[in-house]
């Protein structure tokens, strides 16, 4: 009975991951957002940026990544209109794109089960961050908003989902 139990337990737990996700959490002008953790290849300080002519004010311009160069935007300019702190840089995966953010600091990685997340609907297009949020969560008492990439990627590129 107690290896039918073992095995049980393990199907739960097996079960536990496949409807959960770990998101990794990082602040931006004093507001906390997330990416799903498969979605990020790294976290580096601030390096050198490489300005680009005749591109937007939140796009920096473009940093070297083990010699792949990546267009490094910042969201706080983005969408608050106001530049975030130069402290560190999370560099998304290359099967996304080969871009970067500039974000305050890492506050942490949890798992968040599916149900938990309550899902933001868009009723109206704005120019803020919210265009950008597509759920959201608590996690250590702080509301933590999941940034959806398609939803920026849109908005740097002028197009609407």
């Amino acid at each position: 009975m107690s290896e039918m139990t073992g095995i049980s337990s393990d199907i739960l737990d097996a079960n536990e991951n496949i409807n959960s996700e770990k998101y990794l959490i990082f602040s931006i002008a004093d507001k906390f957002y997330c990416f799903p953790s498969r979605m990020i290849s790294g976290i580096s300080l601030f390096e050198t940026v490489y300005p680009l002519p005749l591109v937007p004010s939140w796009v920096l311009g473009v940093i070297n990544r083990y010699s792949v160069p990546y267009a490094l935007f910042d969201i706080g300019l983005l969408f608050y209109n106001t530049p975030s702190p130069h402290k560190k840089i999370l560099i998304m995966n290359e099967e996304i794109d080969r871009i970067a953010f500039l974000i305050n600091d890492v506050e942490g990685i949890t798992d968040i089960q599916n149900e938990k997340l309550i899902k933001i609907e868009r009723n109206q297009e704005s120019d803020d961050i919210t265009e950008a949020v597509s759920a959201s969560f608590k996690w250590n008492e702080k509301d933590i908003f999941v940034l959806d990439i398609n939803r920026i990627l849109s908005r740097l590129t002028g197009e609407k989902t």
